[in-house]
Order: C-alpha cells, then structure tokens, then sequence
C-alpha cells in the first residue's frame, strides 16, 4: 500500500486519513493492494530542492511525483505540509482536505494521469474530484470541489 514518511515534523500528519484515501483510489483504479507507494510528507525547502532538480523549477511547489517503473513500486510522492497549510487556508478548507487532494493528486500521476494536454487535464481533474467527494473521510459541502 503506501508508506508514509514524515520529513517534516512541525505540522501534523494525519497517517491513518492519508492511509484510507490511498486504499479507496487504489480500489477505484484497481491498482495491486502489493504495489506501494512512497510518500514523504517534507518542508518547503526540499520539495523546492527537488523541483529545481528534476523539473528545473526553482520554486517549491505542492506536490511531486516520480514513477519509478517498477512492478511492486509505483514511485514516490512528496507532498509539502508548509504548502499544504497554506493552500487550505487560501481555498477555505481544512489542512486535511488539502493534504487528502495533494496525495489523491500525486497517487493519479503515478497511475498514469497527466494534465499537460487539456483533454488530459479535464479527465484527471474529473477523477481527483470524484476521489476527494468519495474516499473518506467524506469533505464538508463548501469544499467537495477545489478550484482547479
């Protein structure tokens, strides 16, 4: 299933939330219970290293995830808590729902969802939205959809 590690201490790590989500997009996309996945929950700092690294971005960003090409490893995820607080703070829903989005976002990356192209786009904004309304636990009215 999915690994949890947490890099950054100071903000909270709801494992056992990030856990169920996993499970429910695993199951709706039918991806092997064996297959794992790495997430490391980071400070803005590293995510902003790895940005510069592998993209060439030199900023930090929410969310990144590497496909490793291996059968029992679907790939990594880093997901930035500092990010993360912030971003719910500026969409109006709690530090959980956009921890919960961030990972359903990266797990789909490494499911093999992209939104370069906009028809891309459009279906895999249709499943991280689907996702966010199912896998629980369930969001409050006002934030069963996040702005795109």
């Amino acid at each position: 299933m999915i690994q949890i590690i947490r890099q950054y201490e100071p903000l909270p790590c709801p494992a056992a939330m990030l856990t169920a989500v996993a499970k429910h997009v695993y199951r709706r996309e039918g991806v092997r219970v064996g297959q794992s996945a790495a997430v490391v929950l980071c400070s803005d700092y590293l995510i902003r290293k790895l940005n510069r690294q592998y993209r060439r971005k030199d900023k930090a960003t929410d969310v990144l995830s590497f496909h490793l090409g291996d059968d029992d490893l679907l790939g990594e995820i880093y997901i930035s808590l500092q990010r993360a607080k912030v971003q719910a703070r500026l969409y109006g829903v709690s530090y959980e729902e956009e921890l919960k989005r961030l990972l359903i976002h990266g797990l789909l990356h490494l499911m093999g969802y992209d939104h370069i192209k906009r028809a891309d786009r459009v279906i895999m904004e249709d499943k991280e939205n689907a996702y966010f309304r199912t896998a629980p636990p369930r969001p409050s009215r006002r934030s069963a959809k996040l702005p795109s």
